[in-house]
């Protein structure tokens, strides 16, 4: 599922409130048995790969991407990067 909430994040240039990310990433996954607490354990993921944050400072706690997340994008996938990750901590 992270790669699922990885590629929304991907197409999905906006700022997004949370809760509005979540939904649009079920409806557009129903058939992948996509539901709130897997695409949330996902969003979760994310924040501890440092790959997002999310602001609680704005009005409508905006998702807001890291290096990591670009990184990724340029390797192509979350599992790329964690499989790099991986092979340069065990260097």
């Amino acid at each position: 599922m992270e790669e699922v909430v990885f590629k929304a994040l991907l197409t999905d240039t906006k700022f997004n409130k949370i809760d509005n990310f979540i939904q649009e990433v079920i409806n557009a996954n129903k058939n992948n048995g996509a539901t709130y607490e897997s695409v949330r354990e996902s969003i979760i993921k994310l924040i501890l790969y440092r790959f997002i944050k999310i602001d609680t400072n704005a009005s409508n706690d905006c998702i807001l991407r890291e290096n990591n997340f670009y990184q990724a994008r340029e390797l192509g996938s979350v599992s790329s990067w964690l499989e790099k990750r991986r092979t340069y901590e065990y260097s």
